[in-house]
Order: C-alpha cells, then structure tokens, then sequence
C-alpha cells in the first residue's frame, strides 16, 4: 500500500489529524485541570473526544458527499488549526476552551467521510481492504501512542506549546492532503445528497428501523 503516493500523503494526513486531537485533548484537560483542580471539569473536557464525534457523525458527515472529497479535508484540518489557534489567546474562560475543544472533535467526522471515499479512488479495489484496514489500525494505535505521547509533550513543554503543536500538525495536514493525495480518479460528489444532514439522518434511521 504504501508504494502508492497518495495514500502515504492520506495515511499521513490521518496520523497528523487524529494525533493532533489526541494531543489537544490531553493538553487541555491537564489545563482545566491544573487550573480549577476539578476532577469534574477535566473529565468534561475529556469526554470531548469521544461525545462530539457522534453528534458529528449523525449530523455532519454527509456534508462530506456534498463537495469534493479532497477540498472537505483541506477545509476541515483548517477549521480545527483555527479552533484551536483561538484556544491559545490568553485568559479564555474555561468553558470557550471546552466549547472548543468540543468544536474541534465535532468536525472530525467529515475529514475522515472523505478520507474513506477518495480512498475506493486512489488504491486497486483489490487493495481497498487492505488500505482501509491499515487506516483503522493506524487509527486504533494512535487513540492509545497519541494519548501517551501527548501527556509526555505537555509534562516537558506545558500545555499552551502543545496546543500550538496542534494547531501545526492540523496546518501540515491540509498541505499534505492539497498537494500530495492528488487523483485523476477522484468521485465528484453525490448528487442524491440534496437533504439537510438531518434529515438523511432521520430517513436512514428509520428505514433501518422499518428493516
């Protein structure tokens, strides 16, 4: 797999993108943390990592069938460098930091709808398994490396570096993916994607019910 171009700049795109969330969300829950001392208050920002990707997944990742796969990557690491380049203005209140943080989980739905569909386009279907395979077990690995990773980065350089850090792994992962995961084979978006997200969410969800 990794003898194709473009899916070295998209595998490495992923593991600047999901690493930078890994490093976003231990750097500000150690933040919260050390402000406030407040076990509940960091396990809320911690939740950010898990909770503001479902409600992105139901409601936001068909937007990703709306433009081309490759623009909606692009926009979206640029989204989150700016979401997190806010968090590093000083004295923002605690909870605009959650807020944030929250925002910045939200949207990685969409990069990672795209990321799935221009992949059918840039591998062999003979290989798509094994590409889409390599991308999850990247992805597993780095939930657990990014984590450790990012607690060590914050303990030597204090959390503020790290969320710059992050805001410069998102930026380099936008170049990546603009200049490197080119494809002639790239699918135009979905036409039949004409309803707002919730709406197709509502209808997928209850013809899977029906079913």
């Amino acid at each position: 797999m990794f003898a194709v171009r473009e899916f070295r700049a998209l595998w490495a795109s992923q593991i600047l993108s999901a690493g930078g969330d890994r490093l976003a969300l231990v750097a500000l829950t150690i933040l919260i943390y050390d402000r406030t001392r407040s076990p509940l208050l960091a396990a809320v920002a911690f939740a950010a990592g898990t909770l503001p990707y479902i409600i992105g997944a139901l409601f936001l990742a068909s937007l990703a069938d709306r433009f081309p796969r490759r623009t909606v990557m692009v926009v979206t690491d640029v989204a989150r460098m700016a979401l997190v380049a806010v968090m590093l203005v000083p004295r923002m209140p605690l909870y605009a930091l959650i807020a944030l943080l929250y925002a910045v989980t939200a949207v990685q739905p969409l990069f990672d709808a795209a990321r799935s569909a221009i992949i059918r386009d840039i591998v062999p279907m003979d290989k798509y398994a094994l590409a889409a395979g390599t991308l999850q077990s990247t992805f597993r690995i780095l939930i657990v490396a990014g984590a450790a990773a990012g607690g060590a980065l914050v303990a030597f350089v204090g959390a503020r570096w790290a969320l710059g850090a992050d805001a410069a792994s998102f930026a380099v992962s936008a170049l990546i993916v603009r200049l490197r995961a080119r494809s002639q084979r790239e699918r135009a978006p979905a036409r039949c994607a004409t309803s707002p997200p919730a709406r197709a969410w509502y209808s997928g969800t209850a013809r899977s019910a029906r079913w």
